[in-house]
């Protein structure tokens, strides 16, 4: 309703291991932000990628890049490297989260293949047949950024049932009217307070059943 969140779980591999080392959300301007799940080197490139283009425009027109433009350069970027045999394809998708003064927020999701669309609410990786149907039948256009952070909490551990033995970390990111449109990665506390809290609701329905 008033922004757009971006979320991902991984699963902690090394007890030893500092909790939130292992980045997967990153801020490419900071209008855009992004969420990187399969190889996360690769979505770094990605990433980087994304950050020399955002100066680029900037540096050139004195604006933000638009979401469409960044989203079709990345896209293609990854698009050339499944063409030319010396370099391989990326083993990553992204999703990116922008605003631009001229289309309002957006959500894209940019495939290995290139192949890159707009969308309301995506999910990609492990799990994501999951989370699309709970995407679909959660009407999230209703909700502000706010009322849905703890359901989309939720829906990324319920995704993860078949791993629920392992420790889990969860990132969370928000780009909204709150943040006036700066993407902002949530910090520890207050997504570890996000994770208890469904964590709870999660253990209660299956009490319940």
């Amino acid at each position: 309703k008033d922004g757009i969140i971006l979320g991902t779980e991984k699963i902690v591999v090394n007890k030893m291991m500092l909790s939130g080392t292992d980045k997967r959300s990153y801020s490419i301007a900071p209008h855009v932000g992004c969420v990187v799940n399969g190889i996360v080197p690769d979505g770094r490139a990605l990433m980087n990628k994304g950050r020399e283009e955002a100066a680029q425009y900037k540096q050139m027109f004195g604006v933000n890049i638009p979401g469409q433009a960044i989203a079709d350069r990345l896209a293609l970027k990854a698009q050339m490297n499944t063409v030319y045999a010396q370099y391989r394809p990326f083993g990553s998708s992204m999703m990116l989260c922008c605003h631009d003064n001229m289309l309002g927020p957006s959500l894209w999701m940019i495939e290995p293949s290139g192949t890159c669309y707009q969308y309301y609410g995506c999910s990609s990786g492990r799990g994501r047949q999951m989370c699309r149907n709970e995407i679909e039948k959660t009407n999230f256009r209703e909700l502000t950024v706010q009322q849905a952070l703890p359901k989309v909490a939720k829906v990324l551990l319920k995704a993860q049932e078949e791993m629920k033995d392992k420790k889990q970390e969860l990132e969370l990111s928000v780009l909204c009217a709150d943040t006036k449109w700066t993407h902002k990665i949530l910090d520890r506390h207050t997504v570890d307070q996000l994770t208890a809290h469904a964590l709870t609701e999660i253990e209660a329905e299956e009490d319940d059943q």
